[in-house]
């Protein structure tokens, strides 16, 4: 929770179905508890990113089969605001895309973002530069977020493809 308490805006932003008029801490024990029944059933992989040697909890990555525009897989990410613009993601992505290419039977891969998270949107444009696609190909969708319509980008890029080559 102390992670999240560094910038509650930021959480809602990765999470938009956080509901900010309700207790934060119970919604989260949720969705700890769900990943793992997801994640025995093959539905989601979950990772904590973690600074060494301290083992200092910093974020989340993980994909689960949750899509927006007919992918196989949603890739998700969120790094605790005093550990943000420091290429935390970047450095790790690689690694996740490499593992879900070799064990998962999956092709499509969605990263769907907020046009106004700017770090957010910065960082699924890398991905996608890194595997030499269009960043200005993407579907829109539509989601829900506070009781507000709000657009956001989707990203699909092929699982096979592989990272920065």
């Amino acid at each position: 929770m102390a992670a999240i308490n560094e910038n509650p805006d930021d959480l809602t932003s990765a999470m938009p179905w956080i509901k900010t008029n309700q207790k934060i801490k119970p919604q989260i024990i949720n969705f700890v508890l769900e990943s793992e029944i997801q994640s025995d059933k093959g539905e989601i992989h979950l990772w904590s990113i973690k600074k060494e040697p301290d083992d200092e909890f910093i974020g989340l990555i993980g994909v689960d089969t949750m899509t927006h525009q007919g992918g196989d897989l949603n890739f998700g990410y969120w790094v605790k605001y005093s550990f943000q613009k420091r290429g935390v993601i970047t450095k790790i992505i690689p690694e996740v895309l490499n593992w879900l290419s070799k064990v998962h039977y999956s092709e499509i891969l969605e990263i769907t973002v907020n046009p106004d998270n700017i770090s957010g949107l910065a960082t699924c444009k890398h991905i996608i530069r890194k595997m030499k696609l269009d960043e200005d190909d993407f579907k829109i969708t539509q989601l829900i977020h506070q009781n507000k319509r709000v657009l956001y980008h989707t990203y699909m890029f092929p699982l096979t493809k592989s990272f920065g080559e």
